[in-house]
């Protein structure tokens, strides 16, 4: 699979997990729900195809190279034998269809971009109308509870508004409207400071720049949206254990109804479309972590997990294979182009070595290329680096031995950029 390919693959399951996870746990505290919908934005963000961590095979890591190597092959189709060579499975990919996914996609992040600009756009035009005509309001600091009292926020009225927003990342400040009452006021100012406390004006940032990048997916949609919900909904329950639950419910429920004009996209506010109910609801019903629901959020845990370390984990040889191949060869992506070059010429594969060695052709190559399983392995290695890589192969039909040396493009690349070889006199 195309790093591409299995970038895609991992983020899809792993977010899937996570939404999974929202679905199964409606009740738990949303702080957790939170987590979990940011780990599964986190998982489109990640280029899981290009990451590659070796592990070394020492003996209290040998079970879980087992089991890794084990794993990936059967997340595959199915697995090719070649003699006593196991290979690892492809799947039919051609150039001209990965180029084309990868042109969509970047097209699709382009339009993302241009949305996300919009939208960045759109919130510094209402800021400057909301600065343009408001007034200073730090004397309502005094009627703040002691924790948010020194919260550095600046605080503006906004005249002939019913706005009640917090913006800024460096330099937050919150935007309250005149219309408000007393009562009203009090609840919209402590419920904005706690959304600066909690920093969340970047988390929304944040979560609206991936939502934009991927505007077409659907599952990153339902996860900015009910990470957005928790942000609201734990700004709420702060507001309620301080406030008081059943006052805070009746006054948020008029100002919800009070506040007509929506905010911009990118601030925290205290009336979002689409959000509001949900969030009465969240309110009204016991939020707590049962056992069913640790262990289900555990068995969730351990399965992502698992599967990142199944996309990122570099899958040794198999003991088997490394015998065929000759000495072990280094971890680095010089030495695993060797041994894709030992492996195919050993199966006698002319397409592998066309895909590694690019304008090479079997011809050109002066390696010995063996008509059976199991000629050609490494003897010694003359020098190692990360992209470039010396060595001895000997043939064990004839004991000729030869010295060679190849380079690869790039780490996240197996193709053969430079390849030179000779005959040993023996």
């Amino acid at each position: 699979m195309t790093p591409l390919g299995e970038t895609l693959a991992t983020a899809l399951l792993l977010s899937g997990l996570a939404a999974a996870c929202l679905v199964l746990l409606p009740r738990t505290p949303p702080q957790i729900r939170f987590g979990v919908a940011v780990a599964g934005l986190a998982a489109w963000v990640i280029p899981w195809g290009w990451i590659r961590v070796a592990l070394p095979q020492s003996t209290a890591a040998t079970p879980l190279v087992e089991w890794l190597s084990t794993a990936q092959a059967f997340t595959a189709e199915g697995a090719t034998e070649r003699g006593q060579i196991y290979f690892p499975p492809k799947i039919d990919l051609s150039p001209f269809t990965s180029a084309a996914l990868g042109y969509a996609l970047a097209a699709a992040f382009v339009v993302g971009l241009a949305l996300f600009v919009r939208d960045c756009v759109a919130l510094r035009r209402c800021l400057r109308g909301w600065h343009a005509r408001s007034r200073c309001g730090e004397h309502l600091r005094a009627l703040l509870p002691r924790e948010l009292a020194g919260v550095a926020a600046k605080i503006r009225i906004v005249e002939g508004s019913a706005v009640a927003a917090a913006s800024g990342v460096l330099e937050p400040t919150v935007w309250l409207g005149d219309r408000y009452t007393e009562a009203q006021c009090k609840l919209s100012l402590v419920h904005e400071l706690w959304h600066v406390r909690a920093h969340d004006p970047a988390w929304v940032g944040l979560i609206a720049a991936v939502r934009r990048a991927y505007w077409w997916n659907p599952l990153v949609a339902y996860l900015a949206r009910q990470a957005m919900l928790m942000i609201e909904s734990t700004c709420d329950h702060r507001c309620a254990a301080h406030l008081g639950k059943a006052q805070y419910v009746s006054q948020l429920a008029s100002l919800l109804l009070a506040t007509t004009a929506p905010a911009p996209r990118l601030v925290a506010a205290i009336g979002t479309a689409n959000v509001d109910v949900q969030r009465l609801r969240l309110l009204g019903q016991p939020l707590r972590v049962r056992t069913r629901d640790l262990g289900l959020l555990v068995a969730l845990a351990v399965s992502g997990t698992a599967a990142a370390a199944i996309a990122v984990v570099e899958r040794p040889a198999p003991l088997a294979e490394a015998a065929q191949l000759g000495i072990e060869l280094p971890p680095t992506p010089a030495g695993h182009a060797l041994a894709s070059l030992l492996r195919a010429a050993n199966a006698g594969d002319s397409a592998a070595l066309g895909e590694l060695l690019g304008a090479y052709t079997p011809q050109e190559l002066r390696l010995p290329l063996p008509h059976s399983s199991g000629e050609a392995r490494v003897v010694e290695v003359l020098r190692s680096e990360p992209l470039r890589i010396e060595y001895v192969v000997e043939s064990r039909g004839s004991g000729a031995r030869y010295v060679g040396a190849i380079a690869v493009a790039d780490p996240a690349s197996a193709r053969i950029t430079e390849l030179n070889t000779k005959l040993l006199a023996w």
